[in-house]
Order: structure tokens, then C-alpha cells, then sequence
């Protein structure tokens, strides 16, 4: 099973004084929980270093806007987020713990039980995800094709610097008219499949 959580429903879910509070906050995405993946030799330090040299840790708004939607949702997650900016060490991690248990929230998650030919689309700007550890000792084998994303924008950010928001690669191999319903099914994903 994979279960997948609405980061808009997150957000909605806070208090009106914790939206606030946390607006214009931006954390530290760090690379990580894919050190592991690199050998334990010279050659995998070197390969690592020059992998986070190349994708160097990146600011991101908390309170991530949706580039369609317009919808604020949370942009969290515990796997990534090393630290609040701004904020002292434990105050950041007893935010960035009370942000995580949102996700974990039941009414809004959804459980998909996998079967041959199931297809998921999902929106990783608006949704989180876990695989559910529930097939041991069998292995998991599926395909995956994820779309080039944009850059995270939060409350004064994005047009308001001047960034251009990128163009999707399914918005380039689909006419405007003929990507319509799959753009409304993706953002709608969080706000319909999450609440069922």
C-alpha cells in the first residue's frame, strides 16, 4: 500500500494563529537521506560531495502556493527538512514535528492498495507520500515517471520576484485545451481523492 496525504488539508487544518505564524518561514532541504545510497569508499565520498555540490541545499517556503490551484499547502517533510531558518535549534524542530503530525492526520490521508495495472497520478506540490513496509519478504517492483517540477513559491514570492513559473512537461506535449482535465485532475487529486 501507499499512503498519500493532502499538505492542503494539512494546512487548512492549523490554527488561524499557527497560518500566520508560520507564512513567510522557510526551511532548509537538505540532501541527506540518500547519502546512505553512496559507497562507504573514497570514491563514493567523492561521488557525494560532488552530487551535493551540484544540487546544493536548497530555502523553501513552508507555506508553499499551488502554481494552478492557488491553494496554500504545507511543504514539509521529515525525510528533507533539516531546520527552520531564523529559528532556534529546538524551536525548529518542535515546529517542524508539530507540521509533520499534520500529515499524519487520518482524514486527510488516502490508502491505495496496489494491484496489477493500478495507475496513480499525483501532485508532489501539493501531496506527500509513504510506501507502507507491508510486503516484506516479497520486493516491490514498479515504474515510475515523474514530470520536471517548478520552483516552490510561497506568500510574496514567486511573480512578486519575478520568477517565472516553468512550464510542465506534460503541459508541452498537451495542447492547453486537451491538458485541461488531466491539470484539474492532478490539482484536484489532494482536495477530492484524500477526503474520501
Amino acid at each position: 500500500d501507499t499512503m498519500f496525504a493532502s499538505m492542503t488539508a494539512a494546512y487548512e487544518g492549523l490554527s488561524a494563529p499557527m497560518r500566520k505564524f508560520i507564512m513567510t518561514l522557510k526551511c532548509r532541504h537538505e540532501f541527506g537521506p540518500f547519502a546512505d545510497l553512496f559507497p562507504k569508499t573514497e570514491e563514493g565520498r567523492l561521488a557525494l560531495c560532488a552530487m551535493e555540490e551540484k544540487h546544493p541545499s536548497p530555502l523553501h517556503p513552508i507555506v508553499r502556493i499551488h502554481p494552478v490551484s492557488g491553494k496554500k499547502a504545507l511543504f514539509v517533510n521529515a525525510h528533507f527538512c533539516s531546520h527552520v531558518e531564523g529559528l532556534k535549534k529546538d524551536e525548529s524542530r518542535t515546529l517542524l514535528d508539530l507540521l509533520y503530525r499534520q500529515a499524519m492526520i487520518a482524514e486527510y490521508q488516502l490508502r491505495v492498495k496496489w494491484a496489477p495495472g493500478t495507475l496513480i497520478i499525483w501532485d508532489n506540490r501539493s501531496v506527500v507520500h509513504r510506501a507502507v513496509h507491508d510486503y516484506f519478504p516479497h520486493r516491490r517492483r514498479m515504474e515510475r515517471v515523474t514530470i520536471t517540477g517548478d520552483r516552490p513559491f510561497g506568500p510574496g514570492d514567486g511573480a512578486a520576484s519575478g520568477e517565472a513559473v516553468q512550464t510542465s512537461a506534460a503541459e508541452e506535449a498537451f495542447p492547453a485545451q486537451s491538458a485541461r482535465p488531466l491539470r484539474k485532475f492532478l490539482v484536484g487529486l489532494d482536495d477530492e481523492g484524500a477526503k474520501r
